[in-house]
C-alpha cells in the first residue's frame, strides 16, 4: 500500500476516534439530542443512571482502532494508548476531561509509520433529560486534538484538520445501565465504553 494513502486512511480513522472519544454523549450542535438511552424509558432514571464519575475503556476504543485497519486491509502491527479520559456528571453539569494518547504503527513498503494523537483538555456544559433523551446547552469545547507522525523516523507533520463540530455536537446513541455506560457518534465506528467510578 502506498505510504500516502496509508497516511491518509490512517488520518481519517483517527478522526473518526477523535469523534469517538471526545464527544459528549449526545450533544447536538444546535443544543438539541437525538440520542435515546437503552436503560430506561423514565426520564428520573435515565438521569439517576448518568449522574456519577465516569472512566473511559481506552484500552477497550484502542483494540477497536486496531480491529478496524486490520478488516480493512490496513497494514496496522500495533495500536497503543497511554492516559485517561474521564466524564463527571452532576444533577446539572457535565464534564468531559481528556488526557489520552492513541498510537498506531503501520509497516509498508519497508518503512515504519508511527502515528501519536493526544486528546488533551476539558469540555463541559448544562444537560437535561426530556423523556429519553439527554439535552445539552451552553457547550464549552476545551479539547486539543494534536497528532505527531513519523515514517522511516523522519517526522513529516503535527496536526491535521478535524471536522468542526469534534467534542461539541456530534449526535450519540446513550445506553446507561447501573455501572457501565455506552456512548456511539452517528459518524463513527466506535463505541466508548464508560465504567463507572464513583
Amino acid at each position: 500500500m502506498p505510504q500516502r494513502h496509508l497516511l491518509t486512511s490512517t488520518l481519517a480513522a483517527f478522526s473518526l476516534l477523535a469523534l469517538a472519544a471526545c464527544t459528549v454523549p449526545g450533544s447536538g450542535d444546535d443544543g438539541t439530542d437525538t440520542s435515546t438511552d437503552g436503560s430506561s424509558g423514565a426520564s428520573g432514571d435515565v438521569a439517576s443512571c448518568l449522574e456519577g464519575n465516569w472512566s473511559l475503556d481506552t484500552a477497550d476504543l484502542a483494540g477497536q482502532l486496531q480491529a478496524y485497519f486490520v478488516e480493512n486491509g490496513t497494514p496496522v502491527t500495533s495500536t497503543t494508548q497511554d492516559g485517561a479520559v474521564t466524564l463527571d456528571v452532576d444533577a446539572d453539569t457535565m464534564t468531559f476531561e481528556s488526557g489520552v494518547t492513541f498510537t498506531m504503527t503501520a509497516v509498508t513498503e519497508g518503512l515504519t509509520m508511527v502515528i501519536a494523537q493526544d486528546q488533551a483538555g476539558i469540555s463541559t456544559g448544562a444537560w437535561t433529560v426530556e423523556g429519553d433523551d439527554v439535552v445539552f446547552s451552553d457547550w464549552d469545547n476545551g479539547i486539543t486534538i494534536t497528532n505527531t507522525i513519523t515514517i522511516g523516523g523522519e517526522s513529516v507533520g503535527d496536526s491535521m484538520e478535524l471536522p468542526a463540530d469534534t467534542g461539541a455536537g456530534v449526535p450519540m446513541t446513550v445506553n446507561c445501565d447501573g455501572d457501565t455506560l455506552t456512548t456511539k457518534p452517528d459518524e463513527s465506528p466506535f463505541t466508548s465504553r464508560w465504567s463507572r467510578i464513583g
